[in-house]
């Protein structure tokens, strides 16, 4: 039987089904190394929750996808915090978020207390994530981007105001303060429309001018023990991720070698990537066999670590992904690499960060997605020469 289903049964049995099953909270505040959920409150998370319980109840965000787009969405939450500057200070929201991201949020400032939700649940964890919902009391559930079942299950659960991007078909079910969203046209920043959902849904007024992208910060002797297990001295290398999952295009593989072998002649560079990248990092580690001032940890950082080497960059050349927009939050200079497609432009998808710099073909932008002989697909136009000038 489908979930889908099962989810027709559960519309009739969750309301008089027991909650009495103790909460345990899993939400981490703690800058652990990597997905480890905590069983037990901290001091800080108290101090949150006594802010939630004086306030109008406690708040839910939820973003359950890729490591950019919860970059650009976590700052959401300054619309309800009281305070946005010290790292002493937990964000009042409570976050679910895609799995292994956990790291992001502690190492955000303020740090920020997350639930990893994985994106497929069977019907027993269905119901019991109903009964954690139904135990927190929320007020307000924000959806910026989760499965399907994510909408009735807040639906279920009875939270008050229930806010989201009109668009698919559950939105209109089972949110009660839907927002229409237009994000293909491109006319602002994923980040802006982000901070535009909270405020139209929760009817406070626009404060473009205080937006404020996220932040991120590292632990100094943690990040002494990285850069020194991988012979890196802090500002004395660059970065360079050539790979990407594809929801984008990319600079050509010969590019990307040619600037490679001309950047390594003057400091050592970082190659970073993950497993899924190999396909496009496997050419240039054939090219670059013998090439010295090469480092290659492709594989071998996990979350935090990545932070680490991201902070201690000159600079930092990537496509559109998710380690641009780190290194943008770690206020590092980030080269960009962006299509003339309007969904996937920079006017969209550009990291938030002071000393970001993105480049993209000549030519107006296309509605067309990539593909042979499509206007969009010419990213071979952004030259070595562009990424030179903006290397110094």
């Amino acid at each position: 039987m489908s979930f889908l289903t099962e989810f027709s049964h559960l519309i009739y049995e969750l309301p008089h089904s027991s909650i009495a099953t103790r909460y345990t909270p899993r939400y981490r505040t703690d800058m652990t190394e990597n997905s480890k959920a905590e069983k037990n409150i901290s001091p800080s998370t108290e101090q949150a929750e006594q802010h939630d319980t004086a306030s109008q109840g406690p708040t839910l965000f939820i973003r359950m996808d890729r490591i950019g787009d919860l970059v650009l969405t976590l700052p959401a939450d300054s619309l309800c915090s009281v305070s946005d500057d010290s790292s002493s200070v937990v964000s009042p929201v409570d976050w679910w978020i895609a799995p292994n991201l956990g790291f992001i949020a502690d190492h955000s400032v303020p740090r920020r207390r997350v639930r990893e939700i994985k994106l497929k649940i069977d019907r027993r964890e269905f119901k019991q994530l109903l009964r954690e919902l139904k135990a927190r009391s929320y007020q307000t559930a924000v959806v910026f981007h989760a499965p399907w079942w994510v909408s009735p299950l807040l639906w279920l659960a009875r939270i008050p105001n229930r806010v989201g991007v009109k668009s698919q078909w559950h939105s209109f079910l089972f949110l009660n303060k839907s927002v229409r969203q237009k994000r293909s046209l491109a006319e602002m920043s994923e980040f802006a429309y982000n901070m535009r959902l909270v405020e139209e849904g929760l009817g406070r007024t626009p404060e473009s001018s205080e937006y404020k992208p996220l932040t991120l910060a590292v632990n100094p002797t943690w990040q002494a023990e990285t850069l020194g297990d991988h012979e890196l001295e802090k500002n004395r290398y660059s970065v360079v991720h050539p790979g990407m999952g594809g929801s984008a295009q990319n600079w050509p593989t010969s590019h990307y070698i040619t600037w490679l072998q001309e950047a390594s002649r003057s400091e050592k560079i970082v190659i970073t990537g993950t497993a899924t990248d190999q396909a496009q990092l496997e050419p240039i580690r054939e090219a670059l066999a013998g090439v010295k001032n090469v480092t290659w940890l492709d594989g071998k950082l996990s979350g935090p670590q990545l932070l680490h080497v991201l902070e201690g960059a000159r600079c930092i050349l990537a496509p559109s992904t998710g380690v641009a927009h780190l290194a943008a939050s770690l206020k590092r200079p980030v080269i960009g690499l962006y299509s003339r497609v309007r969904v996937q432009s920079p006017k969209r998808w550009a990291p938030q960060g002071e000393k970001v710099h993105v480049l993209v073909p000549e030519g107006e932008f296309v509605e067309k997605k990539p593909g042979k002989g499509n206007p969009g697909d010419q990213m071979d136009q952004i030259s070595i020469d562009a990424v030179r000038a903006l290397w110094k």
